[in-house]
């Protein structure tokens, strides 16, 4: 595939946000590009091993639609999905489809390392390619790198952590394991609920998937004795069934800043070693994973929190509790506020009223001091609160899409995104906001 010089449409980022972005600007007739520095599409799907997709149903009524149901129904057709677990190769094998059929080119192992930028206009990105630098020029831009690499690099505003002590969400690396008998570790959780949460249920239906967390007694035991890093406080898995497969949610690396190099290393060093201390106590101490074995770790250590957008309009903790609606309203979640505690932090877990929803408004997604760069997924304009519930993958394709709607309106009219009528986006993506 040739890299040509000027695209429509340019996205940044291959997560689930940048893949629904390019899929629908591609729909909508943009020239469109997806840049991304790993090898491969998916970004906490896939790298990270993030599974699975987080509620986004209300009443029977799925709040995300469109690109996204595209994703889930590719994935399904592939034997990859069941209930709302998936495999992260799954993921990459249906995204790529996506993107092909929507006639988007794409630019893998690639570095932005230079915003070209003219007052409030993107000219041109300088891309590290094959230890070469091309430049690349494009409409509109869209960020959904996650880290907010773009503005970044181009200097638009953005915030980062907690607004009063600055600290980040806590970072987890996933791995899986295999061989596992289920069967037998239900067994025993059953017989010891009160070493688990209490948000387990314990009808356990082999034929779905299943939740467990909790092993508090076994974790205490191992960090008294030194065999377990004291910042691991439980064991959280979710199985596929009849596979024998379980996908862990566990550790816990604190203290670290998921935006820089120095502190990515470190995070990856404590991460894979906590992987080797909690399989260890799995194999050694609990029913059912006598015979198991580690299966994979994730490419990368799952990131949940670095920089975010200061965008035209910034969603707050309140609009999530209180299930705000906008007038250019271009999404719906209802994902509570979900914070994991740094060192000396408390985590929080709070839950909307079933039945509540809150929408996302256009305004959030175009980046304040900016002609033409929009943001979606990780890095949308929020505080602290109102990133923790967005930053879940199905609202965050559903961002990006209406992203990817508003670029290729801005770059059909020639026209500043702020411009372009939110009722013309709203009609593009009305999958997403229709009750």
């Amino acid at each position: 595939m040739k890299i040509e010089n000027k695209y429509d449409v340019i996205v940044v980022g291959g997560g689930i946000a940048g893949v629904s972005a390019a899929v629908r600007a591609g729909k909508e007739k943009a020239k469109t590009l997806l840049i991304e520095h790993y090898g491969f599409v998916g970004g906490m799907s896939t790298a990270g091993m993030v599974s699975p997709f987080m509620k986004h149903q209300v009443n029977g009524d799925t709040l995300v639609k469109g690109v996204f149901q595209d994703i889930e129904n590719e994935m399904r057709k592939r034997n990859g999905m069941i209930d709302n677990g998936f495999y992260a190769n799954t993921f990459r094998t249906a995204a790529y489809h996506l993107l092909s059929e929507a006639n988007c080119s794409i630019l893998f192992n690639s570095e932005i390392i230079k915003v070209n930028r003219i007052d409030n206009r993107i000219n041109s990105l300088t891309v590290l390619v094959e230890n070469q630098k091309i430049e690349i020029e494009a409409d509109v831009f869209i960020d959904t790198t996650g880290d907010a690499q773009i503005l970044y690099l181009g200097d638009f505003p953005w915030v980062k952590g907690d607004e009063t002590t600055g600290k980040l969400q806590a970072l987890t690396l996933f791995f899986r394991m295999g061989n596992i008998d289920i069967q037998k570790a239900t067994d025993y959780v059953k017989n010891h609920k009160d070493d688990f949460f209490k948000w387990m249920t314990y009808d356990f239906d082999f034929t779905k998937i299943i939740s467990i967390a909790g092993y508090f007694s076994n974790v205490k035991k191992a960090i008294e004795e030194g065999r377990l890093n004291p910042d691991v406080e439980y064991i959280f898995f979710t199985t596929l069934p009849e596979s024998g497969e379980g996908s862990f949610n566990t550790s816990n690396i604190l203290g670290m800043d998921a935006s820089t190099s120095e502190s990515l290393t470190q995070a990856e060093m404590i991460g894979r070693n906590q992987v080797y201390q909690v399989v260890q106590i799995l194999q050694n101490e609990i029913p059912g994973f006598e015979n198991s074995y580690l299966l994979e770790t994730a490419v990368q250590v799952g990131v949940r929190e670095t920089r975010r957008a200061v965008g035209d309009y910034i969603v707050t903790g309140n609009d999530i509790k209180n299930g705000s609606k906008f007038d250019d309203a271009i999404a719906r979640g209802c994902y509570g506020i979900d914070i994991h505690g740094q060192k000396d932090e408390s985590s929080r877990m709070e839950d909307l009223e079933e039945g509540q929803y809150y929408e996302i408004p256009l305004r959030s997604l175009i980046v304040k001091d900016a002609d033409n760069l929009l943001v979606a997924g990780r890095c949308i304009s929020s505080t602290r609160e109102g990133h923790s519930a967005l930053r879940i993958m199905p609202t965050s394709a559903a961002t990006g899409e209406a992203c990817g709607a508003l670029a290729a309106l801005a770059s059909k009219n020639s026209s500043i995104v702020r411009e372009i009528n939110p009722q013309e986006v709203r009609e593009i993506v009305k999958h997403n906001i229709t009750v």
